[in-house]
């Protein structure tokens, strides 16, 4: 009886036992640090431009805005918006009523001038042949001088052209009425997409308000004012990269197209003009924003990294350094120029080491890595 007591107490020991190893066991694993993911680029010898940002405007190449040539209420809008139109198409129609008897009237006037004009040529030749036998009587002493002066008076009278004149004036009204009755059909001044229609049937178009714009957005143009500071880096036929968020993440090319060698008196900026042509779908519209991304500073052949592998640090900039043990080594180091995504390092690092770019807000000296890029760089 005693035996099996004491078997009993040794199985309850030697379970004890096996209990706090376990649980210790557990602590030591539950202690060990779990492994950081991280990413890294390896530092290289690269090209850097720093670049300054405009904002302004899209824009045709080629855009007028369709301005009528007289007032008038709109009787028929012939053309709807992103319909292409050729040069002198019909878009708007104005009311014409008024004009159409303008122009019987002074059709009417060109007639009754003409008229005048023949009844004067018979009148005339009536008092030239009076004339003439007037002077042969005076030349044969049979009338007074006198006499020979009032038929000369009186022929001189129908030659003034006068009744010329009158023609000349009717055919004149007759001119600007037909001129008027052809401004009632507003065409377009130039081939094209019809960008925007601002009036409608029954609205009163005025001289001075447009009733439509019409673009060509297959070449764009976007204008831009730049500082004094930046201006001298801009130069005509440069590459620039322009942001359309309306478009899209990914940087259109445009190409500097005119800099303005005057200051905007007002402003104190230099008008650029960019021009861009758009992009195979023809998303880009007009009066889109833009951003035009003009290089101001260029650097090559000098070592640079991602500019998310820099950390500003207490008044320094750190680098998480991978060395021979893969783990993580912070350096102080010294930035230069930037493009937005990479900066120089003009001292801290050389070229061929890997520094973390992700995760690296994460990690500290001690960290256990794990690269989830394989420690290539990206």
């Amino acid at each position: 009886m005693e035996t099996r007591r004491r078997n009993i107490i040794v199985v309850l020991v030697i379970m004890l036992l096996l209990i706090v190893v376990s649980g210790c066991g557990k602590k030591e694993e539950e202690a060990a640090p779990d492994a950081i993911n991280v990413e890294t680029a390896v530092v290289k010898v690269m090209d850097i431009t720093k670049y300054a940002g405009y904002s302004g405007r899209v824009k045709g190449s080629n855009e007028e805005a369709v301005m009528p040539k007289l007032s008038g209420r709109v009787t028929a809008v012939h053309v709807s918006e992103g319909q292409p139109v050729r040069q002198g198409q019909v878009i708007v129609s104005l009311d014409s009523s008024k004009l159409d008897i303008a122009v019987r009237q002074a059709e009417a006037a060109v007639a009754s001038a003409r008229a005048a004009l023949a009844a004067n040529e018979v009148q005339r030749q009536t008092a030239l042949n009076n004339y003439n036998r007037m002077l042969e009587l005076h030349n044969a002493n049979a009338i007074s001088d006198q006499a020979l002066e009032a038929a000369k008076a009186q022929y001189d009278a129908l030659n003034t052209g006068a009744a010329e004149a009158g023609v000349a004036q009717a055919e004149a009204a007759l001119s600007m009425a037909l001129q008027n009755l052809s401004d009632c059909q507003i065409t377009s001044p130039m081939d094209g997409i019809v960008g925007r229609v601002d009036v409608k049937v029954g609205d009163m178009a005025g001289t001075q308000s447009p009733v439509a714009v019409i673009n060509n957005t297959a070449d764009l143009e976007v204008e831009v004012k730049v500082s004094e500071a930046d201006i001298s880096s801009v130069q005509d036929g440069t590459a620039v990269k322009v942001m359309i968020d309306a478009v899209g993440k990914e940087p259109l090319t445009g190409t500097v197209k005119s800099v303005a060698s005057v200051a905007d008196q007002v402003t104190r900026t230099y008008p650029v003009k960019v021009s861009l042509t758009n992009n195979g779908a023809a998303q880009v519209k007009s009066g889109m924003f833009a951003e035009v991304m003009l290089g101001t500073q260029h650097r090559t052949g000098v070592i640079g990294i991602p500019m998310v592998a820099v950390l500003p640090k207490s008044g320094e900039n750190t680098v998480f350094v991978i060395n021979g043990e893969n783990r993580a080594q912070a350096v102080v180091v010294q930035t230069g120029l930037n493009d937005g995504s990479y900066t120089e390092i003009t001292s801290g690092l050389q070229v061929g080491q890997r520094v973390v770019t992700r995760g690296n807000t994460l990690i500290d000296e001690n960290s256990a890595l794990n690269f989830v890029d394989g420690g290539i760089a990206q």
